[in-house]
This record gives structure tokens, C-alpha cells and sequence, in this order.
């Protein structure tokens, strides 16, 4: 399943593609890196913004087919970095102002994950392109309890929640 507005609709991304990865789903933005030339300057190396977005999703109710709610939750911060100037990266973390599936103003199951973590894609890591490197940064959905404690110490929750789930993978539903 892909979702394709493209930039020349004025989307930030020029794609998201989502790919079924055992039990759950993976996303995987494309756009935000240089795709088609190296002509951006001084860069440092990177293409583009220097990275991507994924984000690995099993959510109860879209057993069969990939929820749509990622897709919109990936485009939003895509759109937010770039029309803020913030690059993401390894560590960052921040709250998106309501339920990450969009309930109960979307078809999205309910959760009391509002916020995300992000973190280099334990599969994907970073790759080196004719354009520059590029990172795959990935979106970990987390609730208050977990954001208080990143606060704290983002490195020890961040570990902690690698021990319990190698993959990182965002639950919700049922």
C-alpha cells in the first residue's frame, strides 16, 4: 500500500510506501532525502534533510490491509520539521496535540499514545546514495507516562524499550 500525494500536490513527501513485516506494518517516507540529483549545496554529505521517516505498526483492527492513520501522522511531521527549519534525529522526541491514530476524529483505534520517539530503524539504519548519506529515523508512538520518563533520561527508557521490543514496534487496538 503506498500514499502518494507528491510534492507537486503540496506535500512535504514525495511518497510513503507501507510493507507487511511479519506482524505488524512498516512505513517508509520518501522525499524528504535528495532522490533525484546532488545538486543542494554544501550539504556535510547528506542528501537532502539527511534522513527518512518509517515507522513500524501493528494495529489490531487492519489486520488485512494497512491502516491509513500512519500515513497522515508521517506526513504531519514531515511538514512540521520542514516548515519549522527542525532537523530530527536519533533522540528527539515531542508530543503531536492528540491521539497519534487521530480518534476520535478519524477511523483510528483509541489510544492514549500522543507523543513520539524517534530513533534509528534498528533494520534500516543509514545508507550512502549517489546523493549524499541518509538515515532512516523511526517513529516509536509513546503515551504521557513514557514521555515524562524520557524527560528524565531518554537514553536509559530509550534502551529499556529496546530490550522489551528489538523492532520498536508502535501497538495499538485491540
Amino acid at each position: 500500500m503506498a500514499y502518494a500525494p507528491g510534492r507537486a500536490f503540496g506535500s512535504v513527501l514525495q511518497g510513503c510506501s507501507a510493507y507487511r513485516a511479519g506482524d505488524h506494518w512498516h512505513y517508509v517516507t520518501y522525499g524528504l532525502s535528495n532522490l533525484f540529483d546532488d545538486d543542494e549545496g554544501d550539504n556535510d554529505g547528506f542528501s537532502g534533510w539527511g534522513y527518512e521517516l518509517t515507522w513500524r505498526v501493528r494495529d489490531a483492527g487492519a489486520e488485512g490491509e494497512a491502516p491509513g492513520w500512519p500515513f497522515t501522522v508521517l506526513q504531519r511531521v514531515a511538514k512540521w520539521a520542514s516548515d519549522a527549519g527542525v532537523l530530527l534525529a536519533d533522540g528527539s522526541f515531542f508530543t503531536i496535540g492528540s491521539s497519534i491514530t487521530g480518534h476520535p476524529h478519524s477511523d483510528g483505534p483509541e489510544t492514549p499514545l500522543n507523543g513520539v520517539l524517534l530513533v534509528a530503524d534498528p533494520e534500516l539504519g543509514e545508507i550512502h546514495t549517489p546523493n549524499g548519506r541518509v538515515q532512516f529515523l523511526q517513529l516509536v508512538g509513546i503515551g504521557p507516562e513514557t514521555f515524562a520518563r524520557l524527560e528524565a533520561d531518554a537514553a536509559a527508557v530509550t534502551d529499556q524499550m529496546r530490550q522489551e521490543d528489538a523492532l520498536l514496534v508502535t501497538v495499538v487496538g485491540g
